[in-house]
């Protein structure tokens, strides 16, 4: 799955929630307008096994995955794979999507999007507040954690398809066990 800008075209937040809908993800990168490929199979089966299992233990407040928005700014629009916003988050749910940092995010690997989603991504969701970040790496089968500490992401840990851990915001053991079967 790849990420194709077109023709470099810049906008706000606002301008890019106007646009119509499409049938292909688009994101807000820092200010510039992002299409996505559709996700593979494989991609999309690990999103779910991810959002299915993380829905089952969050401790309360909201799952969502797919194709939810998330304002960050003015010009960072973003659609995690998976997230959770507990149920006494600063990030706000409206209708149209979220304000404000989730507080967890899950994005799953794919060979276009993994530079932005380690770099950008990693770097936006840092300064937004983002509490915890996985980063899924599908092909090799391993998960890292990256929880925010002071403002800063720590790495909590990186955790292979047998294995499991605490996470720091849950509150509550993870296992991906059923994560990365074929």
């Amino acid at each position: 799955m790849g990420m194709q800008s077109r023709n470099h075209v810049y906008m706000t937040s606002y301008e890019f929630e106007s646009l119509p809908e499409s049938t292909f993800p688009m994101e807000l990168l820092e200010g510039e307008l992002f299409v996505r490929d559709i996700p593979s199979i494989n991609h999309q089966r690990v999103l779910l096994r991810v959002f299915d299992h993380l829905s089952r233990i969050a401790p309360n407040g909201e799952c969502y995955a797919g194709r939810v928005s998330v304002r960050l700014d003015d010009a960072n629009y973003y659609q995690p794979d998976v997230l959770w916003v507990a149920k006494d988050s600063l990030c706000e749910i409206t209708p149209n999507g979220l304000n404000g940092a989730p507080d967890l995010v899950v994005e799953v690997l794919s060979p276009g999007t993994a530079k932005v989603d380690r770099g950008l991504k990693f770097r936006r969701y840092q300064a937004s507040g983002v509490r915890e970040y996985w980063i899924v790496e599908t092909e090799l089968g391993f998960m890292e954690v990256w929880w925010l500490v002071n403002g800063v992401f720590v790495q909590f840990g990186v955790y292979e398809a047998d294995e499991s851990f605490l996470s720091p915001v849950l509150g509550k053991e993870f296992s991906l066990t059923r994560i990365f079967d074929a």
